[in-house]
């Protein structure tokens, strides 16, 4: 996916029927193009058997090199909708916690005895159920969309595929990751023209 950093300056009103396939297709490129808001999943590259699950209001790469540890990496991130106050995000960070901490040990600060982001469980394991989590209590928040086709929600994200698969570093930038993806033209009136049932 390219990310299209002045998809506002090409875009234009006049090219849509109505005002409101031109406000779908605004706020659809708004959410594709946005970078920002994320709760994501690390950790210690050296240690498989404990997770970090975090937030951030801003970009994803801040968190990726945001700690002193050198082996800590971000594993993946899903993807809050563009617009979400900072508050929200915080809201849904504590809401997984509080799930994870129902089910995992939760790691405390060895001087003071507060609780940290750090849960023991293998990273790899925890993916989908936060992916799960977040979708059945937040989706009003998370972009992302319900695959009639397949009846599963699919908040876009982002995942570190040279970590996963060994293959190439990518951008921080959300996509569909579920398999396979389903085209954006989907969502839209009249649908992609494939054969399948999407409008």
């Amino acid at each position: 996916m390219v990310i299209n950093k002045n998809w506002e300056d090409d875009f234009y009103e006049g090219d849509y029927d109505d005002y409101k396939s031109a406000h779908v297709e605004r706020e659809r490129l708004r959410q594709e193009n946005s970078t920002v808001g994320w709760i994501y999943i690390g950790l210690d590259t050296r240690n498989r058997r404990e997770a970090k699950v975090g937030l951030t209001s801003g970009a994803l790469g801040t968190r990726a090199s945001s700690t002193q540890n050198p082996h800590y990496a971000l594993l993946c991130a899903f993807k809050v909708k563009d617009g979400v106050d900072s508050s929200i995000i915080k809201e849904i960070e504590s809401a997984v916690h509080g799930m994870l901490e129902q089910r995992y040990a939760r790691l405390k600060r060895v001087g003071t005895g507060r609780k940290t982001e750090w849960f023991v469980v293998n990273p790899f394991n925890v993916r989908q159920l936060v992916h799960d989590f977040l979708y059945e209590n937040y989706n009003k928040f998370m972009h992302c969309y319900h695959c009639h086709e397949r009846d599963m929600g699919i908040i876009y994200s982002w995942k570190n595929d040279q970590l996963i698969n060994g293959g190439s570093r990518i951008p921080y930038q959300a996509a569909d990751l579920s398999n396979p993806p389903i085209a954006f033209e989907c969502s839209m009136p009249p649908g992609c023209g494939a054969d399948c049932d999407c409008w």
